[in-house]
């Protein structure tokens, strides 16, 4: 059970790639653009996170739907992977939209 949340969160950006494949939203219509955006947003929320933790505004929560791996304290392994979910979620919604 320790994995659900990882593996919830798989099963979700699996489905955003289907949706961008079905509509070429994004990936599957200018992917090194796409590719561009997804990095750079995603390293800003890293940073953004990092700084929330050395503040001590963000903290690891305990979850037995988590594995218990950090990749830094309190970073949880989960927390790259929805980050990654969130940019592409809203990448969709924004390609989308401009469809």
């Amino acid at each position: 059970m320790s994995a659900a949340y990882l593996l919830f969160l798989l099963f979700s950006l699996g489905s955003m790639v289907l949706c961008d494949w079905r509509w070429k939203l994004n990936f599957f219509r200018a992917p090194r653009r796409s590719a561009v955006i997804l990095l750079a947003l995603l390293a800003m929320l890293l940073c953004w996170d990092a700084l929330g933790i050395a503040t001590g505004t963000f903290y690891r929560g305990d979850s037995p739907y988590m594995l218990g791996i950090e990749l830094a304290p309190e970073m949880p392994v989960e927390e790259p992977i929805f980050l990654c979910f969130l940019v592409y979620l809203t990448m969709n919604i924004a390609g989308w939209v401009q469809r």
